[in-house]
This record gives C-alpha cells, structure tokens and sequence, in this order.
C-alpha cells in the first residue's frame, strides 16, 4: 500500500508542474518570431527597400498597372494632340507659304533683282577704267536728295556682303520727298515688288559718267526719258522691296564703279564735303579693292535647319564664343536663313 500511495503521490506532484510549466509559456514573451513565407502572388509588389527604386515601381500591382495604363493614356492622348497642333501650325505655314508664294509668283528672285540693279547701274560702264578722265562735280547746283538728316545705314560691308548705298531713315509725318541729286535723264523707272530687290526705283544718268539711283520710293512722279534738273521731285520715300522701315537707298556710280555718297555730300548736315569734289576712276578702283580684300578675309555661313552653334563652329575650327563675338550673339538662339561670319 505504502508503494501504490508513493507511486500515486508522485504522480500528481509531476501533472502539477507540466501545468505550471504551460501558464508560464503563455505569460512570458516569446522569443522573435519565425518569419511567415507567404506563396508568391502574381500582383505582388516586390519592393527593393530603396523608397526612389520602389517609387518608380510599375505595374507589380493590378491598381499599379492600371495607373500606368491611365497615364499611357494621357501620354498618348497629349502627343497625339501635340502631333494635330504641329500638323495645323505646319499647315497654317503651307498655307501662308501658298499665299506668299502666290503673292510673289509675279516678282522676280533676290538674286535676279541684284543681277538686274547691277545691270542697270553698268550700262554706263566701259571695259576698263583706263584713259578715263577725273569727273569735276559743281556742289553749288547739287540737291541732297532727302530732307532725312539720319543715316540708318551706311556704304560698306554689311554682315556678309556690300551695301552698295547709304540708307536715309524716313519717319512718319516728316517730308518724304525724293529730289534729284544732280541735272539728268530718267533712264529707269522699275518696280521689282513688294519683297525683292529695291522696289520701286528710278535710276538718273546725268550725262557724264555718273549715274544716281533712289530705291525703296512709295511712288514716283517720273517717266523714262524725262530730263530733270537738280532738285526736281522724283518720287515719295517709302518702304518697297526688301525694306524693314521706311528709308532712301541712294547709289551713285561713275562710269560702273561704285561711290560712297558720304564722300560727295554731308548728309547729317544737308550740306555737301566741298563745292567742288573730282572724282579719280583709279582712286575709286583702290577703294573698291580694299573692300573685296576685306571681304575675302571673312567666311560665312547660312544657317540651315537643324543646325546650332557648336556643329557651326566646329566645322570652322573655332569656338562657340568666338562665333558669338563675331555675330553680335548673346544667347545660343539661331535661325535657319540666318548668316553668320566665321572668320
């Protein structure tokens, strides 16, 4: 009996324990726990923990993908609307391309308008300048041929070629008449266009060698073969013809070769540099040389479409900045048609 009750006692002192044992495994804080591995998910976002990487995460969840589809959308939308706006610009373009074109069917080409004034100014030319005598000028019975006192441009070089005259601005409101320089003949009275060459323009052969031209006129009040004397009305001053601004383009030529008129009269001051002035042809020869020599130093370049600064200068073996300096260029903006000088 002894056994047995030892036996019995023994037992329930160790069913005592195992109880305690599992109250005090429920009490305590456990250790960290096992991570759960959950089956993969085909929408399942798999985020690197870099929040830049994850951020530009795409498509791994079904709310994902559909946001970037929306936005594809738009994107594809805003193209497609950016693509009709560049067909209706280009198209507005054809058309005033059309228009202009259909405007200046009837007008001749820049370079025809160039060729016909240089023919024109030449007539009067002989083969060579030699056995030529010197031309006296009389100032005293000479007209300058604008009230203007401005000049907005002068004889000489001009970005890539030779301007051939001096500009006399024009406003508004001041007299624009245009009166004969010297005593002559009408021996031209043209109209190249609206947009080529001089416009409206009347060339005077005074009889001597010496030829004067008045360009850009609004209209005129002369015929071919009229003879006028110095200070008779030749026309109105206006802006035909390649013209941004009212002005007279004024030429004068002896025997073919071209004059500085600011060498003949003082413009400024509405007076002349001397009552009498002779004209040298060899003189007027070593100036015109001068001119092309200087023009031969220096390169240019038209500006195509497509192109920039840095392909322009390489091409050239020089640096953007020294092709900015030589063009007056602040910022990097070109434009196709543009010329620029290189060298």
């Amino acid at each position: 009996m002894r056994m047995f009750g030892f036996l019995l006692l023994s037992v329930l002192l160790f069913s005592a324990c195992a109880g305690n044992n599992n109250t005090a495994q429920q009490v305590q804080p456990s250790a960290e726990p096992e991570a759960q591995i959950l089956p993969p998910s085909e929408t399942e976002s798999e985020f690197t923990g870099n929040p830049i990487i994850d951020e530009a995460d795409a498509g791994n969840t079904e709310t994902g993908a559909n946001d970037v589809a929306a936005a594809d959308s738009e994107i594809d939308s805003s193209e497609a609307t950016e693509t009709e706006n560049s067909d209706m610009v280009a198209a507005a373009n054809d058309s005033e391309s059309d228009t202009d074109s259909t405007d200046s069917a009837s007008e001749m080409s820049q370079e025809e308008a160039d060729a016909e004034l240089d023919a024109d100014m030449a007539e009067a030319a002989p083969d060579s300048v030699d056995g030529l005598q010197k031309l006296t000028l009389d100032m005293t019975t000479a007209f300058v041929p604008t009230a203007s006192r401005r000049i907005s441009a002068p004889y000489g070089i001009r970005t890539y070629r030779m301007h051939r005259g001096v500009d006399m601005g024009l406003c508004h409101g001041e007299d624009r008449t245009i009166v004969a320089a010297f005593a002559g003949v009408v021996s031209k009275v043209r109209n190249q266009g609206r947009r080529k060459g001089y416009g409206k323009y009347v060339i005077i052969d005074h009889g001597n060698g010496l030829t004067t031209l008045y360009a850009h006129l609004a209209s005129w009040q002369v015929n071919v073969g009229d003879t006028l004397q110095a200070g008779d009305t030749i026309g109105v001053g206006g802006n035909t013809g390649r013209s941004f601004g009212a002005h007279l383009h004024f030429e004068m030529k002896y025997h073919g070769t071209h004059i500085d008129p600011a060498t003949i009269f003082n413009f400024e001051e509405g007076t002349f540099q001397s009552a009498l002035i002779t004209l040298e042809p060899q003189q007027l020869l070593a100036v015109e040389d001068e001119y092309q020599k200087e023009l031969a130093k220096h390169r240019y370049y038209k500006v195509r479409r497509g192109d920039c600064l840095g392909k322009i200068a390489r091409k050239y073996g020089i640096s953007i900045t020294r092709l900015k300096q030589l063009n007056g260029i602040k910022g990097n903006m070109i434009r196709p048609g543009q010329v620029l000088r290189c060298s």
